[in-house]
């Protein structure tokens, strides 16, 4: 059974919780086993978030980063933080969104949304 593991950031503001639970109900819309976590200062944590699907019975970990780019977050923090639980099940991680053209609709979007109000 494959999880999908949304990872965020993570932020001292409340509001990148309530971001994250959004998305990640948005994403059970198209994979039945979704949780997500924080690289840092929310919980849970992506090792917390990646135990809690391997009890759920998934033996594929789909990690989802909600980063723009492949930074150090990217390259050295999430796979430090998913190291524990690596020998356990199969840990795949998808590219950081990158520039898409569909992220660029929704920024012509704000743009516009700005200057309307």
């Amino acid at each position: 059974m494959i999880g999908v593991l949304l990872v965020l950031h993570g932020s001292k503001v409340s509001e990148w919780k309530e971001v994250a639970i959004k998305y990640a109900d948005l994403l059970r819309k198209y994979f039945s086993v979704v949780e997500y976590g924080f690289i840092e200062f929310n919980e849970p944590n992506i090792t917390d978030a990646a135990k809690k699907l391997i009890e759920k019975g998934v033996d594929t970990i789909v990690v989802v980063p909600l980063l723009f780019a492949a930074g150090t977050h990217f390259k050295r923090d999430i796979p430090k933080q998913l190291q524990s639980v690596s020998n356990k099940v199969k840990i795949i991680v998808a590219d950081p969104i990158g520039v898409d053209q569909r992220v660029v609709e929704i920024l012509k979007e704000r743009v516009e949304k700005s200057l309307s109000s």
